[in-house]
């Protein structure tokens, strides 16, 4: 039984997606530029991921929050590396 749930342990940690991991969610990183990964919060709708360029992470945000409507609200994740 320990080996079945190391087993699905191992499994699930290489499953995550690379881009999960390849993200700089440090708090500084939210000034740099570059693209801005969300969870996009939605109300009425299903919620989703997505990224967004801009000079550091508030107009990535508001950049993306325009685009998704005002019934959704992006939370930053972290800066794709």
């Amino acid at each position: 039984m320990k080996k079945m749930i190391s087993t699905l342990a191992v499994a699930a940690m290489f499953a995550l997606p690379t881009s999960a991991l390849a993200l700089d969610s440090n708090f500084d990183a939210m000034a740099q530029s570059g693209s801005h990964q969300f969870y996009v919060w939605c109300t009425g709708k299903a919620d989703y991921s997505a990224a967004e360029n801009g000079a550091n992470a508030k107009e990535a945000q508001a950049a993306l929050a325009a685009k998704a409507g005002s019934n959704c609200w992006p939370v930053w994740q972290g800066l794709n590396n």
